[in-house]
């Protein structure tokens, strides 16, 4: 198993509701992931899905502060605002 995701074939979306302390603790978070080089990704990407409700449908979630990992195999949900960056890292090494 490789420490890190595949970045050529890998797609982050974070989504948010609004500016709440989840939401500005889960982008930290995940600036901090794809400043490690772990989270590397074709495409990172923070929605707001109080602008942008259509997202929330498509991807079924029900609670923000919520991490979509998209692989050619697989689509995986984190939700929480990261914080634990060790188990998160673990959650997508797994992705």
């Amino acid at each position: 198993m490789s420490s890190s995701i595949s970045a050529e074939s890998t797609a982050l979306t974070l989504l948010v509701a609004g500016e709440s302390s989840a939401t500005r603790s889960a982008r930290a978070s995940l600036a901090a992931l794809v400043g490690d080089g772990l989270a590397e990704a074709s495409r990172v990407r923070v929605i707001d899905v109080l602008q942008q409700p259509d997202y929330a449908l498509r991807y079924k979630v029900f609670f923000t502060p919520s991490l979509i990992v998209e692989t050619p195999t697989a689509t995986t949900t984190i939700v929480g605002d990261l914080h634990e960056l060790d188990e998160v890292k673990s959650l997508l090494t797994a992705a």
